[in-house]
Formats: C-alpha cells, structure tokens, sequence
C-alpha cells in the first residue's frame, strides 16, 4: 500500500482502510493498483478533497475505470459532485 502513501494518504488512513476490508478486497485492490491510480488522479484532479475518506467509505468506486467514473460524474455540476461526496459517500450510489 505504499503507492497510497505517494498519493498523500497517511500512515493512519492506510492502516484504517487495511482494517476495515478483509484480505480478498486488498488483494483486488493491490492487483488494480494501476486503475486505482488512475481513478485518485481523476478524483484528485476533479476537486474531490478527502480520497483517503471516500475509499475507507467506498472501496467499490476505485474499481471502476476512470474513465467510467468520469463519465458518471459528468452527468452532475460539479459542485454538487464535490459537495454530496464531502458530506456523505453513499451519494455515489445514486450516481451510477
């Protein structure tokens, strides 16, 4: 999980996402490493502040392409994205 940490993802938030999903969503995880990469850019990029929370919060979402995250957001105005994430993860739910 150091690539987490290259990403601006601290020791704790590492350890708490380590803690909460069992070995076999690690594992996947790990194994998508380079699409997980891509889909903090995105986030990152987009203006989506706390990553380290919305991954404890929706590991899910890191699985998904980019590219479909992309176009998932694109169907919202951006502000209400970023602020409906900020408040509450689960608002993913009634993008896709």
């Amino acid at each position: 999980m150091e690539f987490l940490k290259d990403n601006g993802f601290t020791e704790e938030e590492i350890k708490a996402i380590v803690d909460k999903y069992d070995d076999s969503d690690i594992d996947l995880f790990l194994f998508n490493k380079d699409n997980v990469l891509e889909v903090i850019t995105y986030l990152k990029e987009y203006g989506i502040k706390d990553i380290p929370r919305l991954l404890l919060e929706r590991m899910d979402i890191f699985f998904l392409p980019a590219k479909r995250v992309a176009e998932l957001f694109s169907k919202y105005e951006k502000e209400s994205v970023i602020a409906s994430l900020a408040y509450d993860a689960t608002m993913f739910d009634e993008m896709i």
